[in-house]
């Protein structure tokens, strides 16, 4: 029969930045299904990207901002950009990323596509994060087919 539920969620768009941290007291991360985020992967992945966060900014680093061309990057940004007036929260999905500078007509080889550029593009900001076991990890080749 299925099942109704309301969640609870701030207005992301106007109180977080998107590394997860309030954009009015400083210090102060969300992450998870409070942040307008849904789905289990999605909540815990903002509450990686706030934590990740809150140790850089501990350890006077710069904050990281995960490529909008990733799914996570990409519900960060969904979060934190949205029209504050009619905000929602949001399910990962393929509509809430940036277009494939060459478009793909096939579902399956877009998919790919889109999965190739975000491996490429997190690769690439992963070395931003000075963490060697990380770019260890990125170095390794990822079949997206698998």
């Amino acid at each position: 029969m299925g099942q109704m539920h309301r969640n609870t969620f701030i207005n992301s768009p106007t109180l977080l930045e998107p590394t997860m941290e309030s954009r009015n007291r400083r210090g102060l991360y969300f992450g998870g299904q409070i942040t307008g985020v849904e789905g289990y992967v999605g909540n815990v992945a903002t509450g990686l990207v706030a934590a990740l966060n809150m140790v850089r900014q501990l350890e006077g680093k710069s904050a990281y901002i995960l490529p909008t061309t990733t799914m996570i990057g990409a519900l960060c940004h969904y979060i934190t950009h949205a029209e504050p007036k009619h905000f929602q929260p949001m399910k990962a999905n393929f509509g809430i990323m940036p277009e494939l500078e060459n478009p793909v007509k096939n579902k399956r080889d877009r998919y790919v596509a889109y999965a190739e550029r975000a491996n490429e593009d997190m690769q690439k900001s992963i070395a931003v994060l000075e963490d060697a076991y990380l770019q260890s990890k990125a170095a390794q080749p990822y079949n997206v087919l698998t």
